[in-house]
């Protein structure tokens, strides 16, 4: 029995996710904090898809937390990583919160390089995909959200490398990075925890990013539909409802 695993499925990007690919006949695995709406995750996508369900209850911003997940799931048989869970911070560098920098840098960065690395040495030569979920902020600088954006330039460089890298290699796993435009996801409202941002600003920039946002299960249709390709980055538009689908950058490697 195969399985996708998908983090920080609680809610947003994640929950639509194994939605999606639970629609397409996926059996899941399904990993965050939040365990009430993990099981009511799980007793939705199993009554309605009848396909499989396992949840597990970790913090992913604990290294410890990460190593025990992997090996409660390893020996499942794995055929697709999906790395979504992170978060932001809507601050200038010098007024952020050193613990919630810390803990976003560990989720965002360090979680998903593990939890990517542990994959890779066990599929590496197996018919698998590990898809990273890095953001536009990824590859424009987000003013608004330096540190955060810098996260993401590495969750896109991370992994447009290391997809190159299996690509020489013949490797059969396949490495793949989406980058969305701004979401209707609790995004906003993790982000501006312990700002220190003008709040008339905050309250401007928002009315903005509302006009563009794009709903979680397009979101997640875009994830499904990159899985689907033979590209490895999948760009959304910031204006248009538009998926880019572009081979590596990265061709000196």
């Amino acid at each position: 029995m195969k399985y996708t695993v998908i983090t920080g499925a609680s809610s947003g990007i994640g929950k639509e996710t194994a939605i999606y690919f639970a629609s397409k006949g996926h059996n899941i695995i399904i990993v965050a904090r939040r365990k009430e709406l993990l099981n009511n995750l799980k007793k939705e996508i199993e009554n309605k898809y009848k396909v499989k369900v396992l949840i597990y209850i970790y913090d992913l911003t604990n290294i410890n937390n990460v190593l025990k997940f992997y090996q409660k799931i390893k020996d499942y048989q794995l055929e697709i990583l999906i790395n979504n869970a992170g978060f932001g911070d809507r601050n200038d560098p010098w007024d952020s919160d050193l613990h919630k920098i810390k803990m976003m840098i560990d989720l965002n960065i360090t979680s998903l390089t593990y939890l990517s690395i542990l994959f890779i040495k066990d599929h590496i030569n197996k018919d698998s995909q590990i898809i990273n979920i890095s953001s536009t902020a990824g590859y424009k600088i987000w003013k608004g959200g330096v540190i955060y954006s810098a996260t993401k330039f590495y969750v896109s460089v991370f992994s447009e490398g290391t997809a190159k890298l299996l690509k020489n290699k013949k490797a059969k796993l396949k490495m793949k990075v989406l980058a969305p435009s701004s979401t209707k996801t609790e995004f906003v409202e993790r982000s501006i925890i312990k700002s220190k941002v003008n709040p008339k600003l905050l309250k401007e920039s928002e009315i903005k990013r509302k006009d563009y946002q794009k709903e979680p299960k397009l979101v997640a249709k875009y994830i499904y539909e990159l899985y689907k390709s033979d590209k490895n980055i999948g760009i959304v538009d910031a204006t248009k409802n538009i998926l880019y689908l572009e081979d590596q950058y990265f061709d000196d490697l």
